[in-house]
C-alpha cells in the first residue's frame, strides 16, 4: 500500500522518534502538526494519525504494526472521563424512559471487537463513536443480534421458545419481507447455506409454530397493517395469512411494520482503562487462496487487530414504544426480549467473531443485572422514605416553639444509644438554657422522664449515688426549684 503526498507540508527527510522510541512508522499528517498524538482518543489514532507510514516513500511499514497497534490501545484521563460521563448519561436518560426500557448491565467474558469490515490499511478496522474516537457497539448491531435469538426461540430450534413466537417477533423487531423463513432457498446458494434456509422455512412451516401465535396479536397486525380487501380475507381464519406470506412476495411487501423496540448505542467501559491487541495466524494462506497444494512449509502470516479486553463492562439499553402494540404484548415485551438475551449470551455474542468465540457474555447476567436493579429500587425506596421522614422531621421542627426545637436538635445529636434525657439534661448542665428557659427545660424533662419511666423522687438501690435515674431526677428538681 502507497499513500501519495497529496498535502503540502507532509513529511520529512529523517525518521522520527515518538515519545522515546526509534524506527517507527509516522502518521500521514502536515509536519506542524508534529507526531506526538498521545492525548488524541484511541479512534482518532487508528485513523487519522495511525503511525503506520514510512517517512520517506509513504508506504505501508508492514514491520511497524505492532508497534503502532500499541500506541492506539491507551486511554488516558480525558478519555475514560469522556466514557463515564457517556455513560452516565446514557443512563439519566433512561431513568426518563422508564418503564418504557430495559436496561441490562454485563460483564464480558472474552475479547470484543466490532467493526472489523471497516476500511483500515491493517485490513481489520474497528468501531469507533464519531466525533469521540471512544470503542462503541451500534444500537443496529445489538438489534440484529437479538432478533436472531428471537427468531431461533420463536421457531423452536432450541426447544424452550422463551415465550417467543413469530407474529410477537414482528411486532417489536419489524416485518421482514426477505426473511430466509419465508422466501426460502434460492438456487443462488451454495448447497450449505440452501440446506439452512430449508431448515429455517421448514420450522416456519411446522404446526407448532403456528399454533403457538396469539390470536388477539395475529388479528391486531392484520388490522394495522393490511387494506381492506386483504384485511377482510384473513379476519375469519388469521392463520391462513402465515402461511400465505410464504407463496406471495406481493402480500409479504404489503406487510408494513416497524416494530416498537429502540436499541441504543453501547459503550464499553474497557477493562484496565486500555484497549488490546490480538493476534490470528492462519495457516496454509496460499492453499486457502487457491494458489498452492496444502503443505507443510507455508508461511504463517499473523494478522493484528484491536479489541475490548475481557472483564469490560458493558450496559444494554432498549426502549420500547408499547402504544401500537396489542394489550398482551404491552405487559411482557420486557420478558420476551430478557429471553432474547439469554438465548444470545448462551448461544451468539455480540460484535464480530462470534463463532471462534469473541464477544461473550455470562449466561446469568440477566439475573445479575435483576438482583441490580432489585438492590437499587430498594436503595432508592429507604432513601425516599428517609427524605420523607427529614421532610416531616423539619415540618415538625418549623411548627415548634424555639425551646421545642433546641430539645429537639439536642436529641437528635446525641451519639447513638445515649438516652434521650441524659442528652438533655447535659445540655441544661453545659449551659445551653438559662433562666426561665432553664426552668422550662427542666419542666420539658420531667415529663419526658416519667413518660420514660425513669423518674425516680426515691432510689431502692444500696448506692444511690450509682442510680444514674436518681440522679438525674435530683438534678431536675434542682432546676425546677431554682436552685441551679
Amino acid at each position: 500500500m502507497k499513500l501519495w503526498r497529496f498535502c503540502a507540508g507532509f513529511g520529512s527527510s529523517r525518521r522520527l522518534t515518538v515519545k522515546g522510541v526509534s524506527e517507527m512508522g509516522i502518521a500521514a499528517v502536515p509536519r506542524y502538526l508534529g507526531q506526538d498524538f498521545s492525548g488524541a482518543p484511541p479512534g482518532h489514532r487508528f485513523g487519522l494519525y495511525f503511525p503506520y507510514w514510512q517517512d520517506t516513500t509513504w508506504e505501508a511499514d508492514s514491520n511497524q504494526k505492532t508497534a503502532a497497534l500499541k500506541q492506539v490501545i491507551g486511554l488516558d484521563q480525558s478519555c475514560q472521563r469522556q466514557i463515564k460521563a457517556l455513560r452516565q448519561r446514557q443512563a439519566a436518560l433512561a431513568e426518563c424512559c422508564a418503564p418504557e426500557i430495559l436496561i441490562l448491565p454485563a460483564i464480558s467474558t472474552a475479547p470484543f471487537m466490532t467493526g472489523t469490515g471497516m476500511e483500515h490499511p491493517l485490513e481489520n478496522g474497528f468501531a469507533f463513536l464519531n466525533p469521540y474516537g471512544l470503542p462503541y457497539l451500534p444500537g443496529s448491531g445489538v438489534k440484529g443480534v437479538l432478533r436472531r435469538a428471537a427468531e431461533e426461540l420463536a421457531l423452536g430450534f432450541y426447544g424452550d421458545t422463551g415465550g417467543w413466537d413469530i407474529v410477537s417477533l414482528w411486532w417489536l423487531f419489524g416485518f421482514e419481507p426477505d426473511s430466509v423463513y419465508l422466501t426460502g432457498p434460492s438456487d443462488r446458494m451454495p448447497p450449505a447455506q440452501r440446506e439452512e434456509a430449508e431448515r429455517w422455512q421448514d420450522a416456519y412451516r411446522n404446526p407448532e409454530t403456528h399454533d403457538a401465535v396469539p390470536r388477539d396479536r395475529l388479528e391486531a397486525l392484520i388490522e394495522a397493517t393490511l387494506n381492506g380487501e386483504q384485511r377482510q380475507r384473513y379476519r375469519e381464519q388469521p392463520l391462513l395469512l402465515l402461511d400465505a406470506l410464504m407463496a406471495s412476495q406481493k402480500l409479504r411487501d404489503a406487510v408494513r411494520n416497524r416494530g416498537s423496540l429502540r436499541y441504543w448505542d453501547v459503550i464499553p467501559d474497557p477493562a484496565g482503562g486500555r484497549l488490546a491487541v490480538d493476534i490470528m495466524t492462519p495457516h496454509y494462506g496460499d492453499y486457502y487462496q487457491g494458489n498452492a497444494t496444502p503443505h507443510d512449509s507455508g508461511q504463517p502470516n499473523p494478522i493484528l487487530f484491536l479489541t475490548v479486553p475481557p472483564g469490560s463492562r458493558f450496559e444494554f439499553f432498549v426502549q420500547c414504544d408499547p402504544a401500537a402494540l396489542p394489550e398482551s404484548l404491552k405487559d411482557s415485551w420486557k420478558i420476551l426480549l430478557e429471553a432474547a438475551f439469554r438465548h444470545a449470551f448462551e448461544w451468539l455474542g455480540f460484535g464480530a467473531k462470534t463463532a471462534v468465540g469473541y464477544g461473550q457474555f455470562p449466561s446469568d447476567a440477566l439475573e445479575k443485572a435483576r438482583a441490580e436493579r432489585e438492590a437499587a429500587v430498594q436503595r432508592r425506596q429507604e432513601a425516599e422514605k428517609k427524605a420523607r421522614e427529614e421532610a416531616d422531621h423539619q415540618k415538625n421542627l418549623a411548627a415548634m416553639s424555639p425551646l421545642d426545637r433546641a430539645i429537639a436538635e439536642v436529641v437528635a445529636a446525641a451519639p447513638q444509644g445515649q438516652h434521650r434525657y441524659k442528652a438533655i439534661l447535659n445540655a441544661l448542665k453545659q449551659g445551653r438554657w438559662s433562666g426561665d428557659e432553664a426552668r422550662q427545660a427542666a419542666e420539658h424533662l420531667r415529663h419526658l422522664m416519667a413518660e420514660d419511666r425513669v423518674w425516680r423522687i426515691k432510689s431502692e438501690k444500696k448506692k444511690p449515688d450509682k442510680d444514674e435515674p436518681y440522679q438525674a431526677t435530683l438534678a431536675v428538681l434542682a432546676y425546677l426549684e431554682g436552685k441551679k
